[in-house]
């Protein structure tokens, strides 16, 4: 799977134009169409391509730098280009346990947007100023269902510090005070100890789906969260 195809939004084509309370021509090109009676948008039949699933380039590296006896190293990983439709996302604002779904529910919302009307086979746009009549429906049938592929896919990018340690080797006239040991070193270490990503939900490198034998990219159903872990670590050389 390297495309991300479903229903987006109903949207105004390349070169729509309309004209502001100051007389201004404003571009409204891609610009979601919404209904001037319902203030709800529609969406398009589900096979729009959305967004590409392969990440453009993945990558890996660490440092290292030592004082003496003492060291810290990193590892850091990175990808960007990709993307993922989010199942977690969907259940959830659906269910309404985000904060992706407050808005509008004391008395409604303005979705961004132009309105369209026809005439004589001229359509002709203004922007969008109706509240929508019923919020709940807006967000349960519209927003943030399940066929709303453009607003459960998110770009996958993330850079990421994996693991981080610090090693303290004990000075060898210590060591040597101690006759049946050769070396030895303490250290504290930790993974997974932060991660910058647009991902909404959890693990962007889990933004797959598995079924039976087979995983699926760009379709992230359910993953856990990111385990982050803490340790020491105590060598001794004999």
């Amino acid at each position: 799977m390297h495309y991300i195809y479903g229903a987006d939004y109903v949207r105004a084509p390349e070169g729509s134009t309309y004209t502001d309370n100051d007389g201004n021509t404003i571009d409204c090109s891609g610009a979601i169409i919404v209904n001037s009676s319902s203030g709800r948008p529609s969406l398009t039949s589900p096979n729009q391509r959305i967004a590409k699933v392969n990440p453009t380039w993945k990558s890996g590296f660490g440092s290292s730098v030592r004082y003496k006896n003492l060291s810290l190293s990193a590892n850091f990983t990175a990808q960007m280009g990709g993307n993922c439709y989010s199942v977690t996302n969907f259940a959830l604002s659906y269910q309404g346990k985000l904060k992706n779904s407050l808005a509008g529910r004391p008395a409604g919302l303005v979705v961004e947007g132009v309105n369209a009307v026809t005439t004589d086979g001229v359509t002709s746009y203004s922007k969008n100023e109706t509240i929508t009549d019923n919020v709940f429906e807006y967000y349960a049938a519209v927003k943030w269902v399940r066929d709303n592929t453009f607003e459960n896919t998110f770009k996958t990018d993330f850079f990421k510090l994996k693991e981080l340690r610090l090693e303290y080797v004990l000075p060898a006239k210590w060591v040597q005070s101690v006759r049946v040991l050769q070396g030895a070193s303490v250290a504290a270490f930790g993974t997974n100890i932060f991660c910058i990503t647009p991902w909404p939900q959890y693990d962007p490198e889990e933004s797959s789906a598995i079924n039976g034998t087979n995983i699926f990219g760009g379709i992230e159903s359910g993953v856990f969260p990111m385990t982050r872990t803490f340790g020491f670590n105590v060598k001794l050389q004999f």
